[in-house]
């Protein structure tokens, strides 16, 4: 009679999980879902400041188009312009800078074109240089 007794208690206390067991599980799948939910941000930000790269490089090299397409007799030595681009629904401004400098005795132009912009506080930017020779000034 006795040992019947102790093999029901064992198989009783065996039957389920306990509230402890319970409670570690729900903070360890706590844990990852907050993990998850950090990595999401995090994803989230690395993704618009590449999109914010992308558009500086294409105002770059469109601005480095567009001195090319200027005859010598019109080069601005420096010039400063602002653009603005709409990303995610919000509009991200640029500060664009455009630098011709002649190359001493010689009909050469180095370009220089530096494009900032500001994201989350940390200023960032691209820069494109060419050399361009003009023949005839054309």
């Amino acid at each position: 009679m006795e040992q019947s007794a102790k093999s029901t208690i064992l198989r009783r206390g065996e039957a389920g999980f306990t509230l402890v067991e319970i409670m570690v599980a729900l903070v360890i799948l706590l844990v990852g879902m907050l993990g998850l939910v950090q990595m999401v941000g995090v994803t989230a930000a690395s993704n618009i400041k590449n999109q914010m790269r992308d558009e500086a490089v294409l105002l770059g090299e469109e601005q480095m188009a567009e001195l090319f397409s200027v005859p010598e007799s019109n080069v601005v030595a420096f010039q400063t312009i602002s653009a603005a681009s709409r990303l995610r629904g919000s509009t991200k401004k640029y500060i664009i800078t455009r630098k011709a400098e002649k190359i001493a005795s010689s009909s050469s132009y180095q370009y220089v074109v530096n494009v900032g912009w500001t994201y989350k506080g940390v200023p960032s930017y691209h820069e494109v240089q060419a050399m361009r020779t003009f023949v005839d000034g054309k």
